[in-house]
């Protein structure tokens, strides 16, 4: 579902870095995610070294995107609140905040899964019984302040500095935004509405688990005795090979071990099915979809039918299908000119005459016996006006008349 929405052209605009930023790597945690709930489904054994090492960093890396995403979307919108502009007015002024947004979403995750999380790193990976590979920090307070407080800082900036500006002036000037919005051709109003509730469900959604995280992590170790500030890098990297745990064995743990599991593997799909159910099936995405169905179906020699084209074929059966049949009212008011002196039953038909055969085409029933009656009256004066046709004008006649 993420990969369908990251594909939608409204996604990939350079100021949406922040949703492109939270999908890409949202869909792959959660395609690894469900890869593991497979093959480790009711075992713990130690296999797949190489695919754990990436799925162990994958997670770290989208631990600390999923808080930065919800900073950079919350900035952005600032930024369109406050200069009425969703791109920065100078050339300058937007290479750095493309330069910043870059930094959040990718330098710093980077960052973060690479020499930090190795300054804390005890074993290789770790595997977890029902729940597949996983990273495997040390217990102690460095962790913490190096790992675990990326899920904390980003989404509670976003709420100090950022977000209350975006509300406050969304619900003070709301007809200025809405002004703007419809002004500017690269966001939409409805556009601007899904980024501020993904930001609004994201803030909602990442503080609280990232709370909760760190919590059952200090609850957990806790209960194991002193948190030591760090264990030293001799003891961290000394018998590194990874290790195995099975589902009886964290549940023997305690309630918090598990907790704290459950909450790290399900804050992905959440989101996840967040953002999809705000940009997975908007009119602009399902169009993107179709789309893409009709080039990979034109690759194997099928070309299904665009549905603009098939919103012409109605009318293409309207103008070349059989005309329908007429009634014996219109033939007769049609037939009548064919043989008819025209100058005769111009000088001699009452005025008023020609409005009541116009309403007679149109079926009135109240007017029909009139219409009768003066047909009726202008057809003896005409008959006893122009004279006898010969006999071969008879015969033409007869022969109009059956035709008709």
């Amino acid at each position: 579902m993420l990969l369908l929405v990251l594909l939608t052209s409204f996604i990939r605009q350079s100021w949406n870095l922040g949703v492109a930023f939270l999908c890409f790597w949202l869909f792959w945690e959660n395609l690894t995610g469900g890869i593991d709930s497979i093959v480790w489904a009711d075992n713990a054994d130690i296999k797949l070294d190489v695919y754990c090492d990436i799925v162990s960093h994958i997670q770290e890396i989208t631990a600390v995107v999923k808080p930065m995403s919800t900073l950079i979307i919350t900035r952005r919108l600032y930024l369109i609140t406050s200069l009425r502009s969703v791109e920065p007015p100078t050339t300058a002024a937007r290479r750095w905040t493309l330069a910043i947004e870059w930094i959040l979403g990718l330098g710093i995750p980077l960052l973060v899964a690479g020499p930090l999380y190795y300054v804390v790193q005890w074993l290789r990976f770790e595997v977890d019984g029902a729940f597949g590979c996983g990273d495997s920090p040390d217990g102690s307070i460095l962790n913490i302040l190096l790992i675990k407080s990326w899920t904390l800082i980003p989404p509670f900036v976003s709420i100090t500095f950022y977000y209350p500006h975006v509300a406050r002036v969304f619900y003070r000037h709301s007809r200025e935004i809405d002004n703007f919005l419809q002004s500017n051709d690269s966001v939409s109003r409805t556009n601007y509405f899904r980024i501020l509730a993904l930001a609004s469900i994201d803030v909602l959604l990442t503080l609280p688990f990232g709370i909760a995280t760190v919590v059952l992590e200090v609850k957990n170790l806790l209960a194991s005795g002193t948190i030591p500030l760090y264990f030293g890098w001799t003891y961290d990297h000394t018998d590194w090979q990874p290790e195995s745990y099975s589902y009886t064995f964290i549940v023997s743990e305690g309630t918090f071990d598990v907790a704290q599991l459950y909450f790290a593997k399900w804050t992905s799909p959440i989101l996840a099915f967040a953002i999809f159910g705000l940009f997975g099936v908007t009119s602009e995405a399902r169009a993107s979809y179709w789309r893409i169905i009709c080039t990979l179906c034109g690759w194997f020699g099928w070309k299904p039918t665009l549905h603009a084209r098939r919103a012409r074929s109605p009318l293409g059966d309207i103008e070349f299908g059989e005309r329908p049949a007429q009634n014996s009212m219109s033939l007769s008011l049609e037939s009548n000119p064919s043989y008819v002196n025209h100058g005769a039953r111009a000088q001699d038909q009452p005025e008023g005459g020609g409005a009541v055969m116009g309403e007679a085409e149109d079926g009135s029933d109240n007017d029909k016996d009139a219409i009768k009656e003066v047909r009726r009256s202008t057809a003896e004066e005409m008959h006893d006006e122009r004279p006898t046709p010969s006999a071969s004008a008879q015969a033409t006649l007869g022969d109009a008349s059956v035709a008709v």
